[in-house]
């Protein structure tokens, strides 16, 4: 198991660049360009997608590691309750690369059903941290106009993104990775 771990980790290291520009494209998508676009009022969560995706192709470890990436830059950019955003992302990698052992092809149903899950829980861990602890107890407003448009927005990026990752991932249907 570890040496299985071992490379995995290892074979990630060898494209850095290749999955860091990867992490670096989506999260200017997700904060700079998609938020301009005028007829668009929610925006999906594309570095969410990276982290389950990493998660669920290369185990618990990478994800984490993933997550931690995704949230530092998150965190670096927001600039306010800094580590807000690696603990969330960090925790979700963890989570999905438990599935790992689930998860045969690239059969794009299950990851669609965890993009829902993973989206409603990132969206009702901020709704927690940013508005509930600072006094704001409209769940159903937050769920109805935030949450909901962000599930479904992360959804449809999931089934249009999801399959470039998994091929880029992937050499062999083997689980062999890159």
């Amino acid at each position: 198991m570890n040496n299985k771990i071992s490379n995995n980790l290892i074979n990630i290291s060898k494209n850095f660049l290749s999955h860091f520009l990867i992490i670096f494209i989506a999260f200017v998508l997700q904060t700079s360009i998609i938020p301009s676009i005028p007829f668009i009022y929610a925006t999906p969560n594309l570095l969410l997608i990276i982290v389950f995706t990493y998660g669920l192709l290369y185990g618990e470890e990478v994800g984490t590691v993933v997550g931690i990436v995704c949230g530092f830059i998150f965190d670096m950019y927001f600039d306010e309750d800094f580590g807000v955003y690696i603990l969330i992302y960090a925790s979700l990698g963890y989570a999905n690369g438990l599935l790992n052992n689930l998860f045969y092809g690239n059969n794009i149903n299950f990851p669609m059903i965890l993009s829902l899950i993973n989206s409603f829980i990132f969206n009702f861990y901020i709704y927690f941290i940013h508005f509930l602890i600072r006094g704001n107890f409209n769940f159903m407003y937050c769920f109805i106009y935030i949450m909901i448009p962000n599930m479904i927005f992360t959804l449809v990026a999931t089934i249009i993104i999801y399959k470039y990752l998994y091929e880029f991932n992937m050499v062999k249907d083997d689980k062999q990775y890159i």
